[in-house]
């Protein structure tokens, strides 16, 4: 099937992707134990948290009827879970990717995944990723932990992926100042995709310190909370071309100017302590999962059909090393 009569919203599967899948599982699993031998292992992206934050997702009652679908179907207050976190590197004086995971408990209606009634979206700084697809996507990550000379014909061979690597790094005020993508589609009723976009709903209120510190995010975050609340609205952008914004390639941004954001909800995260020992605690042990998600959003596209099992057994073999790892 070609782009041309793709209709909106479909998705394309390959036949190679079970075997992909099962690749990077047995990839990453190797590269953790690589890095960390012995007792807990961190997540292999988004790995070092600037923090965790209790707040409300709260859906308004002035949506347009085309956008009561699901989740967004019924005004009402969620209690949520958000994570900060940044994607690679372990020190904030690194620029990198940053991310927003948040997670929205005793959503009613059918789940995905039996048993589940949470709802949980998984954003990036940046509004599309590096690779376009769960393949290009492993073959990159391989490259990285190779480095070296690998990774650099990897990049000499993907200059796009090159280039979209290099926009994508930043070094932020903070992470409750910037905006954040989910970078793949999801359903949003049937015959409808969108992404998500979280957009802070008020100007950047933290100054860059003049020195750029290890843990310079993680202290403007607890800064900021320990003195005023901080909130973000949450939006869609519905595909409108499936050939301009293809559910396939995660390497495409939908453009707002032809795929305008529309406001569907407010977040709103309260003031709080940043970092005490119970939350931190969580903060580590909590499982993001994009397939945690009502049928009415069922994420759309390879990247998406990889992320269902590579996150559940990740999530589960970090839950057994540290099950394994001796307590004092």
């Amino acid at each position: 099937m070609t782009t041309t009569n793709l209709r909106l919203a479909e998705e394309t599967i390959d036949a190679s992707e079970a075997r992909v899948t099962e690749d990077f599982i047995a990839f990453l699993e190797a590269a953790s134990a690589r890095r960390q031998p012995t007792g807990p292992v961190r997540r292999f992206n988004q790995g070092r948290a600037a923090g965790c934050v209790q707040a409300q997702f709260t859906v308004p009652d002035t949506l347009a009827p085309e956008h009561r679908v699901g989740l967004f179907k019924t005004p009402r207050t969620y209690d949520a879970w958000i994570r900060f976190a940044n994607a690679s590197s372990q020190s904030d004086r690194e620029k990198d990717v940053r991310g927003m995971a948040i997670r929205l408990s005793e959503v009613p209606g059918e789940n995905l995944t039996p048993g589940e009634t949470r709802q949980d979206f998984v954003l990036n700084s940046h509004p599309v990723m590096v690779a376009a697809n769960a393949g290009d996507f492993l073959e990159l990550m391989k490259a990285m932990e190779a480095g070296g000379l690998q990774q650099a014909r990897y990049f000499l061979a993907h200059p796009r992926s090159a280039l979209i690597g290099l926009q994508a790094r930043q070094q932020p005020t903070s992470h409750l100042d910037i905006s954040y993508w989910s970078t793949t589609p999801y359903l949003f009723g049937a015959g409808r995709a969108v992404k998500y976009i979280a957009r802070p709903c008020t100007p950047p209120k933290t100054t860059r310190p003049e020195r750029i510190t290890e843990t310079y995010l993680t202290d403007s975050l607890r800064t900021r909370l320990r003195q005023a609340d901080a909130c973000f609205d949450f939006m869609i952008q519905l595909q409108t071309d499936p050939r301009r914004m293809p559910i396939e390639d995660a390497t495409v941004e939908w453009k707002e100017r032809e795929a305008p954001y529309h406001a569907v909800a407010r977040i709103r995260i309260p003031q709080q302590a940043v970092g005490e020992a119970d939350l931190g605690l969580r903060c580590e042990e909590t499982a993001f999962n994009p397939w945690h998600s009502l049928v009415e959003h069922r994420p759309l596209g390879g990247m998406n059909r990889a992320r269902r099992d590579i996150y559940h057994a990740m999530a589960e073999f970090r839950r057994q090393r540290r099950a394994q790892a001796p307590t004092d």
